[in-house]
């Protein structure tokens, strides 16, 4: 036998001779089972001692973006006194760099939080380095049984909807430039990946945001209940009541739904409840509630909701109107689908977390504690909107088309629709050829009535321009007559291959008139008091799995007649022209990494308004990874 092997044999064998007896059985007691009336006392063990629990589950997540952008002007708005700008960082307001915490302490419970960190760079030195939570710690327990599962939600923000009337945001027809990223766009498996996926569903992949509200407080979820039955409870605030302000402005509002063979139908409520001081003496708020359902008969689809909704505040409650909303969708066969909306929404109904726009009623903007809180968003008067976007004090009717042509792929909307009240004399509408470059103009605040007439107003990531009518009542400054829109949408999608490179084209037209008569059709001629026409061609030329192409010529007019404002020195309306001729690309760095580069030249002017024109270009790069 080997010597090693006998020596550690040996230490072997005097290790376990040394060994303290057992029980009387020496080593033997190790080498077999213990006895039956061998007596095992389990002693309680100390809670200081005892073991703490450990998460089931933990995970981490996130992104990190960098965002420069570089702006030379030739001719600029007299606000600009330098031609020059380059800024670093991102003015959306959204973090540069993102952590996604989430965990599960048991089986159905879990929770989550963001944390995140943003340097703004304005030039306040250390203080500016903003870090700390994005949406708060939340916290989701689920519980299934016999009789359903029951879900709670509660902790910092969650991205939530109920009905689109009650608390919902708008989702549209899809018909948009896809050219500008916006900061939420994710990195897609592939590059191609997104403008394939555009071509052929007319959408792309959005976050959990897309169509959905925040809500800070507590959502109770009732799902898989007997006889089809479910419901939502919510308490808390939304962002028009929420803040740092210690006053206690909440919302409060459900949701009970019945399933059926063929779709559902649900009873809706939201309130709100802001309180503008902090003894309680001054408050304004709303009451909606609806019904809401979804039906199939054979192969139409029937959706719609009906409710009423109404105002209050500390002296009175407004009486109730109405907001009904009905879309009919129908199928010819797989190449042609048609949906037809119908809808009517009072000036009496205002919800700023609906999807449609409030028009009537203004309230200044609330100062309480140490936070601004604004419980209604202010007016936006008689606003120009796409096909989709609804406003209050308004009726009409939509039809929207998508139709498949095989490798060419076309969406259709006319829409007409007139307002039911004359509140406003005043038209709003968009620049959507430049209007992010238009809104880098006014950095990090949302300013009204700037710019060298005073009529552009910045909202996120976009403006929008404020038309004066002449026709108004001199007692109360209300308008003479009835306003009437009409609006028509080309989109139109094709993929070609330029050489065996593919090749995705979009072509996106919209135009829209404002009118004092009633008309089928977008009025063409000076007999509407604005006309808008908006033109939009890109490309993207798929070079390699790491490389497109990408190009944009956009072409906007805007033209009013002489019931408008006129210049006081032309003594002429608006007349508006508007174009953008731009390139970049798009690289994938790695699986998770792209870089995304854009150049844009662009030009604005207005041959009646002179001191109204711009012209310059713009260069950004984004860079971001995802983990």
């Amino acid at each position: 036998m080997n010597k090693r092997i006998l020596i550690r044999s040996g230490f072997l064998f005097g290790a376990l001779c040394c060994i303290p007896p057992m029980n009387g059985q020496g080593v033997d007691s190790l080498l077999q089972k213990p006895r039956r009336n061998v007596q095992i006392i389990n002693e309680p063990i100390h809670p200081a001692l005892a073991p703490l629990p450990t998460l089931k589950q933990f995970s981490v997540s996130g992104y990190y973006r960098f965002v420069a952008n570089y702006r030379h002007l030739s001719e600029s708005y007299a606000h600009l006194t330098q031609p020059n700008n380059l800024f670093i960082g991102d003015d959306s307001q959204l973090p540069q760099l993102l952590l996604n915490l989430g965990g599960s302490v048991a089986r159905n419970t879990s929770f989550g939080t963001d944390l995140f960190m943003w340097t703004p760079m304005t030039g306040a030195g250390a203080a500016e380095g903003v870090k700390g939570l994005n949406l708060g710690v939340n916290l989701h327990g689920t519980y299934a049984g016999d009789i359903g599962t029951f879900t709670v939600h509660t902790g910092g923000i969650n991205w939530y909807s109920l009905s689109p009337f009650t608390f919902q945001t708008n989702k549209g027809y899809n018909r948009f430039s896809l050219f500008e990223r916006n900061p939420w766009d994710p990195n897609t498996a592939t590059l191609e990946a997104r403008y394939k996926t555009y071509y052929q569903a007319g959408s792309i992949n959005q976050d959990q945001r897309w169509g959905q509200q925040a809500f800070h407080g507590m959502i109770v979820e009732a799902m898989e209940l007997p006889r089809g039955f479910s419901g939502v409870f919510m308490y808390g605030k939304t962002q028009l009541n929420g803040g740092l302000s210690p006053i206690p402005n909440h919302s409060v509002g459900g949701r009970v739904s019945k399933q059926h063979d063929y779709g559902f139908v649900a009873l809706n409520t939201f309130n709100t409840n802001a309180l503008t001081d902090s003894l309680s003496n001054n408050r304004y708020g709303m009451n909606i509630g609806t019904l809401e359902f979804r039906q199939q008969l054979g192969s139409f689809l029937f959706k719609g909701e009906l409710g009423m909704g109404r105002t209050f505040d500390n002296t009175a409650r407004q009486p109730w109107g109405e907001a009904l909303s009905l879309k009919v969708e129908k199928a010819f066969g797989k190449k042609l689908v048609a949906e037809w909306h119908m809808y009517r929404i009072s000036p009496k109904v205002v919800n700023n977390s609906a999807i449609f726009i409030n028009s009537t009623y203004s309230e200044p903007v609330r100062t309480g504690g140490n936070s601004a809180t604004q419980p209604v968003l202010p007016a936006v008067a008689s606003a120009m909107t796409p096909i989709g976007q609804l406003v209050n004090n308004r009726q009409g009717a939509d039809l929207n088309l998508q139709w498949d042509l095989g490798w060419l792929k076309a969406g259709f909307g006319w829409s007409m629709s007139g307002e039911l009240e004359r509140i406003s004399n005043r038209i709003t509408y968009g620049h959507p050829i430049n209007s992010l470059a238009l809104s880098h103009m006014w950095r990090w605040d949302f300013p009204a009535e700037v710019g060298p007439y005073r009529n552009l107003s910045k909202i996120y990531r976009s403006v929008y321009e404020t038309l004066f009518l002449n026709e108004v009542n001199p007692t109360d400054g209300k308008p003479l007559n009835d306003k009437y829109f009409n609006s028509t949408e080309l989109h139109l999608r094709a993929q070609t291959h330029l050489g065996n490179k593919a090749l995705y084209t979009n072509y996106l037209g919209q135009f829209s008139s404002a009118q004092y008569f009633m008309a089928p059709l977008t009025v063409f001629s000076e007999r509407a008091l604005l006309r808008t026409y908006y033109h939009q061609l890109e490309s993207y030329l798929v070079l390699g799995k790491t490389f497109i192409w990408c190009n944009y010529i956009g072409v906007e007019r805007n033209i009013a007649n002489y019931a408008t404002k006129s210049d006081a020195v032309s003594r002429r309306p608006k007349n508006q022209t508007s174009l953008a001729v731009a390139t970049g690309c798009d690289l994938r760095l790695s699986r998770g990494a792209g870089l995304y580069i854009r150049q844009r030249w662009m030009k604005g002017y207005d041959t009646s308004y002179t001191q109204d024109r711009y012209r310059g270009f713009e260069t950004s790069m984004e860079l971001k990874i995802f983990f």
